[in-house]
């Protein structure tokens, strides 16, 4: 069984950019994404590492994924072990009056994922790395000199 269990860790880095609520420019500090594992991938490791073979494990997948995506758009909440759970959602315009009509206050649909306690406990010890870079002092060869 090949496990592979390494100290977790994130690399994050703060960049100025423009915010347009503020009008102004200001440095925020986000996480950076490493490449997406593609399904292959993923798949070809739980199948190594199960000891499982692949072309059941794909089978499998495709039959989960496929109930997964059934529930939800069904309006269920639909929860993965030790990953958490996954719910429909949509975000509305708010009115001061009872509208004729809910749906037509619906601007965006999306899917809420909420992670277990064991992933949420995890994602708190997550070792964060800054790779922000610094700009150099130009001052200190100044006095440096002098």
């Amino acid at each position: 069984l090949l496990i592979f269990t390494t100290m977790s860790k994130i690399w994050i880095r703060a960049k100025l950019q423009k915010l347009a609520m503020k009008k102004k420019n200001a440095f925020v500090t986000r996480s950076i994404t490493l490449p997406r594992i593609d399904k292959d991938t993923l798949l070809e490791r739980a199948a190594a590492n199960s000891g499982i073979r692949k072309g059941v494990i794909y089978s499998a997948t495709d039959a989960i994924t496929n109930e997964i995506e059934n529930f939800l758009l069904n309006g269920h909440s639909v929860e993965l072990p030790l990953l958490g759970s996954f719910r429909f959602g949509v975000k509305a315009k708010a009115t001061d009056e009872e509208p004729d009509s809910a749906v037509e206050q619906v601007y965006r649909r999306r899917i809420i994922y909420k992670p277990s306690k064991a992933i949420w406990r995890k994602l708190q010890s997550v070792n964060l790395i800054d790779v922000t870079e610094k700009a150099e002092d130009d001052d200190s060869e100044d006095e440096d000199e002098g």
